[in-house]
């Protein structure tokens, strides 16, 4: 879906990627959480590391694009680092060719910092500013203004790009049954993505009348009428 944001021109994904010009975003990838979970003694199958690393490096191949930023989470924690997990992360860099990748460091990245710029990875704290766009990981609250007093270190900026939490957004399927639909939260002064992860979990979002709600579903993009 193509989506025109306050003087930017962005293409959305059911993924719950976005593209711009020549740049995918993502956010929320949590590389290695069923390793985490399973340090701890918890019997959690393995495979969703490697499935998100398939989908995104299918989606990378599908596209002409120079750069792919992650906004934050794209591990789960530091523990969660593994031979297993360099190595199937070099595999999908090294298949994208000559990509710039760039991490915008989130509250999960902790830690982490030094083995991703050691396979290539730029790696920024938030926010990044690039242009008149803010990228960040953890998304301002509703209640507060999105945009802080500019300064020489700030500069004014039009939107903001997010992830942080998983949004969705619960749909009745019946009179009684709801599910809870990942979507993309858009706000009239910035966008929230879903998380881009497999299995990684969805926090239900309460949207204002003046936003917009973007379901991803099976393969689609559905924009959900508010009322």
């Amino acid at each position: 879906m193509r989506l025109e944001h306050r003087g930017h021109a962005f293409e959305l994904f059911a993924s719950g990627a976005i593209r711009w010009n020549s740049t995918l975003l993502v956010a929320d990838l949590h590389l290695g959480k069923e390793t985490v979970f399973q340090k701890s003694g918890l019997a959690i199958p393995s495979g969703a590391t490697q499935a998100t690393l398939h989908r995104l490096q299918k989606q990378i191949q599908e596209m002409e694009i120079t750069r792919l930023v992650v906004l934050g989470d794209l591990l789960h924690a530091a523990i969660g680092w593994t031979d297993a997990l360099e190595s199937m992360l070099g595999q999908t860099m090294q298949a994208a060719g000559g990509l710039q990748w760039e991490l915008v460091a989130g509250n999960h990245d902790r830690r982490s910092h030094q083995q991703l710029r050691s396979l290539g990875w730029i790696v920024q704290e938030p926010p990044v500013f690039e242009g008149t766009m803010r990228w960040l990981h953890e998304p301002d609250s509703p209640d507060s203004p999105d945009s802080p007093a500019p300064t020489s270190e700030n500069p004014p900026f039009e939107t903001t790009l997010c992830g942080h939490l998983h949004p969705s957004y619960i749909v009745p399927i019946d009179a009684k049954r709801t599910a809870k639909v990942p979507c993309f939260w858009i706000r009239p002064d910035s966008i929230v993505l879903p998380a881009y992860g497999g299995w990684v979990g969805t926090h239900a979002i309460q949207p204002r009348r003046q936003d917009r709600v973007l379901l991803c579903v099976e393969g689609d993009l559905i924009e959900w009428k508010l009322h």
